[in-house]
């Protein structure tokens, strides 16, 4: 039996898709964390000064009074490995059709975990971090991707 987290981390390749469970699309890909769902991005319209006398000014530039925020990187830690699939996989292929899914175009990303989703593409390289292959059943594949938010993650109906 199959050890890994089920619906709980959704991915997409199209704004009018269907979000499909991770675990589903790659048999063998458990999703370990989604990080940076919830950060805020810096401000990037606000000019703070403080004043040796104790006092502090502020001003809110332009967008009529609303704070912009710089988009936020998020960070998705992954294991690729027979342990977590269903039927015999491929660890290797399996990583590299994951990455690919997940880096060769932008990507919706959405965790049950936070009840958030997030559209995003990755512009950084993509390396694993552990790679134990040839071990039968223990083979395994241990990667992050560094993913650039394209807007503000939000709450999801």
């Amino acid at each position: 039996m199959a050890k890994k987290n089920t619906n709980k981390y959704f991915v997409k390749n199209s704004a009018g898709g269907s979000f499909v469970d991770v675990t589903t699309l790659f048999d063998g890909v458990n999703v370990l964390a989604v990080e940076g769902l919830d950060s805020k991005g810096r401000s990037l319209n606000v000019y703070h000064e403080q004043w040796i006398t104790g006092g502090t000014d502020f001003m809110i530039t332009s967008n009529n009074g609303q704070i912009v925020r710089e988009n936020v990187n998020i960070k998705v830690v992954f294991i690729v490995g027979q342990r977590y699939a269903n039927a015999t996989i491929n660890t290797q292929t399996v990583y590299d059709s994951f990455v690919d899914y997940m880096t060769n175009t932008d990507v919706w990303i959405k965790s049950s975990y936070v009840n958030k989703q997030v559209h995003c593409v990755c512009i950084d390289k993509v390396e694993p971090k552990t790679v134990k292959l040839h071990r039968g059943g223990n083979t395994y594949i241990l990667g992050e991707i560094q993913l650039n938010c394209l807007e503000t993650p939000s709450t999801t109906q």
